[in-house]
């Protein structure tokens, strides 16, 4: 059609006249000259066009998705609506999309690394303030971050007045339990990813999330939406309240958050509701070691909770290899199998951080446990190993691995091993955030002192001085 341009190129490099590699989320000239880069890899109109893969990619397509669950192959195959054009929150909406998009490089995709539940944010925008703030926080954070620059003030300044804007909204009761409020909330700790956290290495808003369930009347999720939503909230309630002790929700809060029809009966499920387990067992060990009771049918009680971890482990680990040798794990890479050997990876990576958290609490309960302290060297290398395998996924694929890391340095005493975590974790933090904004060392301290509840015993079968 004249005078519609077909390329991909990005703003920049079509303004200068300059060839563009058409990567995204930034090119990989605006990356080098670290100036913004809009349009990369997009197409310059509006045609919706039908794609129809050869017959080969169509049969390995269904086979991929013969792999998956019905509601798993929702996930993959959703398409996010745009809306009609016509006012501000429309240019909002569209920004928000292109943010969002699947296509995105897995090293930047907010969809991939933060859930599925974004494809239902557009939708919502214009509704709740909040979550409008919260979203132009996100657009212009992740922005900045995707071309490696320092963080500009109007990210900042977004990121504060969403701050604000949600404080009037939680003291408004009825804005406080909505679905979209909650939704703010999660965005603006996916926020705090691109951003940075100076002085910590785990946010505030999981404890913000928390309240507010606690506050309703029903605390798991009322629909299909927050359903989605709650897929990625349990993972940052449960693993920052392992740490904060502000965060106190009982048994029965702790099982509403992690239950879900997505992933029941999936292995990655099923080991995430063990360690909704894990807060409450950690609260009882802590006070029963400081009190000077006796910690055997504690102990009784965490035993089968980590066999059972290791059990999942071995599942989710078998898995990953299986698919790694398959025909399928082999083949000309889809989308469907991109995402696939990631999510295997990034699910055994999130069992190992698991399984290690219930043997610090083992060891702790039970130092005597000579079989749990000898799993710990196997753990902390396969967790050395893991970090080395989701190197191609870094920063924001592999964010979570600063807190598999974490972990194995509080589950060994082996000063050798415990400097090559650290050392791996720097690196790793250092995606985030500038080295020197967190005082590494001190935070793996705190942490360790929270998983071994409190205990200064902390005998290791891989260290003997």
């Amino acid at each position: 059609m004249p005078g519609v341009p077909t390329g991909r190129a990005c703003d920049a490099c079509r303004k200068q006249k300059k060839k563009c590699d058409e990567k995204q989320p930034a090119c990989g000239r605006c990356l080098r000259l670290k100036v913004s880069c809009v349009g990369s890899g997009q197409k310059r109109f509006m045609f919706k066009e039908h794609q129809f893969l050869p017959k080969s990619n169509q049969s390995c397509q269904k086979a991929l998705l013969s792999r998956l669950g019905p509601t798993q192959k929702e996930k993959y195959l959703f398409e996010i609506p745009r809306p009609c054009p016509g006012n501000s929150m429309t240019s909002l909406t569209n920004s928000f999309v292109d943010a969002i998009k699947r296509s995105t490089d897995l090293r930047y995709n907010i969809w991939w690394s933060f859930g599925m539940f974004v494809e239902d944010v557009p939708r919502r925008l214009g509704s709740n303030e909040a979550l409008d703030r919260a979203a132009d926080a996100l657009i212009t954070a992740h922005a900045s971050f995707c071309t490696r620059q320092p963080v500009r003030a109007e990210a900042l300044a977004k990121y504060s007045h969403a701050l604000k804007t949600l404080r009037v909204y939680l003291d408004d009761p009825l804005q406080a339990s909505a679905s979209s409020t909650l939704c703010a909330v999660m965005i603006l700790l996916i926020c705090q990813t691109f951003i940075g956290n100076p002085g910590a290495m785990v946010s505030g808003h999981a404890q913000g999330a928390a309240s507010i369930l606690h506050a309703r009347k029903n605390f798991g999720p009322r629909d299909d939406f927050e359903r989605k939503l709650f897929l990625s909230l349990r993972g940052s309630v449960l693993f920052e309240g392992l740490y904060n002790d502000a965060i106190d929700l009982s048994p029965e809060e702790w099982d509403a958050l992690v239950e879900n029809d997505y992933d029941k009966n999936e292995p990655e499920g099923q080991i995430l509701r063990c360690l909704a387990r894990a807060p409450v067992l950690m609260k009882r060990g802590k006070r029963a070691i400081r009190d000077g009771e006796d910690l055997t049918l504690l102990t009784m009680e965490v035993r089968p909770i980590y066999e059972k971890c290791k059990s999942i482990l071995d599942q989710l680990k078998a898995r990953t290899v299986e698919y790694e040798t398959s025909e399928l794990g082999t083949m000309t890479e889809t989308f469907i199998a991109r995402i696939l050997r990631a999510h295997y990876l990034r699910t055994h990576g999130i069992g190992l951080a698991i399984t290690i958290f219930f043997n610090c609490i083992l060891q702790a309960l039970d130092p005597s446990d000579y079989s749990c302290m000898m799993e710990t060297r196997s753990l902390v290398e396969d967790t050395l190993v893991h970090a080395q395998e989701s190197n191609v996924y870094r920063p924001v694929g592999a964010g979570y691995v600063i807190m598999c890391l974490s972990a194995a340095w509080a589950v060994t005493a082996d000063p050798q091993l415990r400097l090559m975590v650290e050392a791996t974790l720097i690196d790793y933090h250092g995606d985030f955030v500038v080295p020197d904004a967190v005082n590494i060392p001190r935070e793996l301290e705190r942490a360790s002192e929270k998983l071994w509840l409190g205990s200064t015993a902390q005998t290791n079968a891989d260290f003997n001085p």
